[in-house]
């Protein structure tokens, strides 16, 4: 294994004395899901903290948001609108899992999830990536 760079040598040596480090890219579970053209697909997500009482969670893919939820509100992204959800009643249980129908080849990408948590202490907000998720459309 050759260390290309500092960063690598870090991360090297705090692994090798027994520390666990965790970067966003390899914190985030990554999952594959597969579907054909138009058919319905779910995309699984978990929150992170489930001790909000109203969830703000929000699916993209690269820069483009597909689908936000904050409550009872929705945001559906441009070309998403009428086939995307993520189910009040199931992020209320801590489940963000986004629902996406009518599926079509060009859904065919890496949709990522976050959740807004909010510091109870500082209350400042920051945003935590949940999954990748590599969705095949056939």
């Amino acid at each position: 294994c050759l260390l290309q760079t500092h960063h690598d040598l870090l991360f090297f040596s705090l692994h090798c004395m027994g520390y666990s480090v965790c970067e966003p890219p390899l914190c985030s579970t990554s999952v594959r899901v597969s579907g054909t053209v138009g058919s319905t697909a779910v995309l699984p997500c978990k929150l992170a903290s489930a001790d909000t009482d109203k969830p703000y969670v929000v699916w993209s893919t690269g820069s483009v948001t597909v689908f936000e939820r904050f409550g009872e509100k929705s945001i559906h992204g441009e070309g998403y609108e009428g086939r995307v959800d993520v189910p009040l009643e199931e992020l209320n249980k801590g489940i963000c899992s986004m629902v996406l129908s009518d599926l079509r080849l060009n859904d065919t990408r890496v949709y990522t999830s976050y959740q807004t948590v909010k510091d109870q202490a500082t209350a400042v907000q920051s945003k935590v990536q949940l999954n990748d998720v590599k969705l095949t459309v056939y």
